[in-house]
């Protein structure tokens, strides 16, 4: 077990400036600036529903651009800070961690602290992870039907083609680079209650426990099965059922009124973790099997297994510097699918593990050698959903929604939780450009008291709501459509599938991921971010942070 620290000379802002990922990172440590002529303002107050990937990424986002931020989840700590398997952050979402700082990893002297720009949350996945390189989709014989080549994405910088972390390493990660009591744990929300849209006046959360917030924008990324979400939908439909002047629109809105049912995919997913060294002969055994590459997805009959490197684990040490230490040695992440009915599930004591082997017995090397690894105990399942992709707005008044919360993808192209990062953002872009636009809002009571500038977060808000569900509807259509050739079952469109992807040119193939990862270049808008500082030197009271400060 060890504490990792970068090793980074003191240099100069103008050194640096020629050297592309250490400028971008310099720019980070233009700490709380703020011009001659601005006053204290009151921070605009945000709480964030969810301490997944998308909430903790939003969270960081909100604190670099000067705002109070409160977290809260339904799960403990331990339940919201692991997970099985792994996840790929790919060009698109590594594009935009590059743009948010972290503690971790460290400068090794204390001297250098001062000089040293902080570290990137790109930086901190790449001290942990694996790097995408190259990689395919396979037959279940072996044979490559489409190969992604390092550069397939048109980034020709390696590392900018994402990487590949396991789910607790990559939460660990997020929650370090929150201040200490951002998050809170095991506080699972019953309902909130807004304003009318257009109105001044504090957004108020109750939970479980009895316990009454507020703030001024409430964040909903509580997931596929979103509470937030739920209301949101019950109270439009109640609105459009109070206004409706015909039978039919009553009916109508009754209908939208009632829970929502999740598109169930027709599939079941295994998943967990293994290390290298455990796999046929150990790690270089399983890198020849694959040709050297660092994922790979093979496809049968109504089956497919895939596995990808996710480097070695990070665990919370409050006594290491950053508050993370590296352990473990270098793993893969692997996922299992087979099409079942939704009402399938394991005979009691069944032998997860003996199921697994005997679906994939006659796929080809290394399938069945990582099988055979495998613990029953480390090996999670469960039914996999989606969610219609749905137009925008995805709610009203001071109140949104992000990453699965809004929508919910299947993970045939790896693409729900980078959509959650760049939701993130883009969110807090929209929403802190407008927070400085309006000064925070007249008076002491910010937004709760003034209804323009109240107004004007609500505009954001719906704003960011348009400009994303494009892009996401179109992500998670592509995800269904490669998820239908994937899951084949038929010999018949098994052979068309196959034949298919073995005659579209590379070219071709690769153009079809252009929109995602070249043609989304995330930046900050223009006097939106403060930055940040760790360590002695920071403040981690959020109220120091002044909205609208260059």
């Amino acid at each position: 077990m060890r504490s990792l620290a970068l090793k980074r000379p003191c240099i100069g802002r103008s050194a640096a400036a020629a050297r592309g990922r250490v400028a971008r990172a310099v720019r980070i440590q233009a700490v709380h600036a703020t011009s001659p002529s601005s006053s204290p303002q009151r921070p605009l107050d945000v709480v964030v529903v969810g301490a997944g990937i998308g909430g903790l990424v939003t969270a960081s986002a909100l604190l670099e651009a000067g705002a109070r931020v409160r977290v809260y989840e339904a799960r403990s700590l331990e339940q919201a800070l692991d997970g099985p398997g792994g996840i790929q952050v790919q060009a698109n979402g590594e594009k935009v961690m590059r743009l948010l700082a972290s503690p971790w990893p460290t400068p090794t002297a204390p001297s250098s602290a001062a000089c040293s720009p902080p570290s990137s949350l790109s930086d901190a996945l790449y001290a942990v992870g694996g790097p995408v390189m190259s990689g395919g989709f396979r037959s279940d014989r072996g044979d490559y039907l489409y190969y992604a080549a390092v550069d397939s994405t048109g980034l020709k910088d390696v590392r900018s083609n994402g990487l590949g972390i396991s789910r607790r390493s990559l939460q660990n990660i997020l929650h370090a680079a929150l201040p200490a009591g951002t998050v809170h744990f095991g506080r699972p929300l019953r309902r909130f209650q807004a304003p009318p849209a257009g109105q001044a006046g504090a957004v108020k959360l109750e939970f479980e426990d009895g316990a009454v917030e507020s703030c001024d924008v409430l964040i909903g990324v509580d997931g596929i099965r979103s509470k937030i979400r739920a209301q949101v939908r019950q109270e439009a439909a109640a609105a459009a059922a109070a206004t409706a002047g015909d039978a039919a629109t009553a009916a109508a809105a009754a209908a939208a009124a009632a829970p929502e049912k999740l598109r169930y995919s027709g599939t079941v997913c295994w998943r967990g973790r293994l290390p290298m060294s455990r796999v046929g002969g150990g790690a270089e055994w399983l890198a020849k099997q694959v040709n050297g590459d660092t994922w790979a997805e093979y496809w049968g009959a109504g089956i497919r297994f895939g596995f990808f490197n996710v480097g070695s684990e990070v665990a919370r040490d409050t006594f290491a510097p950053g508050g993370l230490r590296l352990e473990g040695e270098p793993q893969i992440a692997w996922y299992a699918f087979d099409n079942r009915p939704e009402d399938w599930a394991p005979e009691p004591g069944a032998d997860e593990v003996a199921r697994l082997a005997d679906m994939f017995k006659d796929f080809a090397a290394p399938v069945p050698q990582i099988i055979a690894a495998l613990e029953p105990s480390a090996v999670s399942y469960g039914r996999i959903y989606d969610q219609l992709p749905r137009a925008a707005p995805w709610a009203s008044g001071r109140v949104t929604l992000l990453g699965d919360a809004a929508h919910a993808m299947l993970p045939t192209l790896g693409q729900g939780g980078c959509m959650a990062i760049e939701d993130s953002l883009e969110l807090v872009n929209e929403l802190m450009a407008a927070a400085a636009a309006v000064g925070g809002g007249e008076g002491e009571g910010g937004v709760q008291t003034d209804a323009a500038a109240a107004a004007a977060l609500e505009a954001a808000l719906r704003r960011y709501e348009a400009s994303r569900a494009p892009r996401t509807g179109r992500v998670a259509e592509q995800s269904s459509q490669v998820a239908e050739l994937a899951m084949a079952d038929k010999p018949f469109t098994v052979w068309l599938r196959n034949t298919i992807y073995r005659l579209t040119p590379k070219w071709a193939g690769d153009k079809q991921f252009e929109y995602l990862f070249q043609d989304y270049v995330p930046a900050w808008k223009e006097g939106v971010r403060q930055g940040r500082q760790f360590g002695a030197a920071s403040s981690s009271a959020p109220a120091a942070q002044k909205v609208g400060a260059a």
